[in-house]
């Protein structure tokens, strides 16, 4: 009954639109950077030459509840960022300072307040590639 009541208000224009959108994380990406809430880039393998990388993430029809983002490398916590959603549309990213050694597989997470898993992005820290140095003499 009450679904029915919302789809008629709905259809009469007294509820916006996104009160029926999906509820949860809509997206999630690791990025070299935010610029005016959006991410400057969609990575799936970085380069140690970076400081610092980005975990952006949109959320619907959370307001007033807690996600976390949880950064692991290699299976190890390495650190935990909490952030209280402020609208039902919600942009927010944190951040892990790289260190050059710490490459291999990271993955960072997205929990709701029970600590359960809504999203997962996966990325490869990996070493600059150097350039080929060719020093061969080739002879007649």
């Amino acid at each position: 009954m009450k679904q029915k009541m919302v789809w008629i208000l709905l259809l009469a224009g007294l509820l916006p639109a996104w009160v029926m959108a999906e509820t949860g994380v809509r997206r999630s990406i690791i990025t070299t950077g935010v610029i005016n809430k959006e991410p400057v880039s969609n990575l799936q393998q970085v380069s140690n030459e970076l400081s610092r990388v980005y975990y952006f993430t949109e959320l619907r029809g959370l307001k007033g509840h807690t996600i976390t983002h949880r950064w692991e490398y290699n299976g190890k916590l390495m650190a935990e960022v909490s952030f209280e959603i402020g609208a039902q549309r919600w942009r927010t990213w944190s951040t892990k300072n790289m260190q050059s050694n710490w490459m291999g597989a990271w993955q960072v997470s997205v929990l709701d307040e029970g600590g359960n898993i809504m999203e997962q992005q996966q990325f490869e820290f990996t070493q600059i590639e150097e350039p080929v140095k060719v020093s061969s003499v080739l002879k007649h």
